[in-house]
């Protein structure tokens, strides 16, 4: 049946239409920085069958929607390591600053906003359909001495300073 993939295709688009709006979750973030300032950042999200099969995999890539962000906020190159449907892992070369002082090093992340994402998502077409919480559930950043910050349900992380002792 020449017909078939056309059927499907206006039958997959009248599901999705009908669907109500589905939520872009994302769970978890945890930055682990190096003691040279160096990061790897891990977000877990949750994505709904609508999104991991037609709107995000297909069309926004979550993952280089990530790198972007992320670009903005250090100005430095980031490297996508990992893409999954449930997360992605990202490598930031110098993403915290880093002071030697003789009573220890000093740490400091740059803040985070994670609310651009939101907005960025309202310029797609498929935006109607789905909602966007980049507020992660937590985010937990790890300095190299195993030192941890938590925040929890919050779009923008503020800078963080941390001294390690010598």
């Amino acid at each position: 049946m020449k017909y078939a993939p056309m059927i499907f295709g206006l039958l997959l688009m009248a599901g999705i239409l009908a669907v109500p709006a589905a939520a872009f979750t994302i769970n978890t973030l945890t930055l682990t920085v190096a003691e040279n300032g160096d990061a790897e950042i891990a977000v877990d999200y949750s994505l709904t069958w609508v999104e991991r099969f037609v709107v995000f995999m297909r069309i926004a890539h979550p993952d280089q929607q990530l790198e972007r962000a992320l670009e903005g906020y250090s100005g430095k190159e980031v490297t996508v390591t990992k893409v999954s449907p449930a997360g992605t892992e990202l490598f930031l070369e110098k993403f915290v600053q880093v002071n030697d002082k003789p009573e220890g090093t000093m740490y400091t992340t740059p803040s985070m906003d994670f609310s651009t994402a939101e907005q960025e998502v309202r310029g797609y077409w498929f935006s109607r359909f789905v909602n966007v919480d980049a507020s992660p559930e937590v985010t937990i950043i790890t300095f190299p001495d195993g030192y941890q910050e938590k925040f929890y349900n919050m779009a923008y992380i503020p800078r963080v300073i941390h001294q390690t002792g010598n």
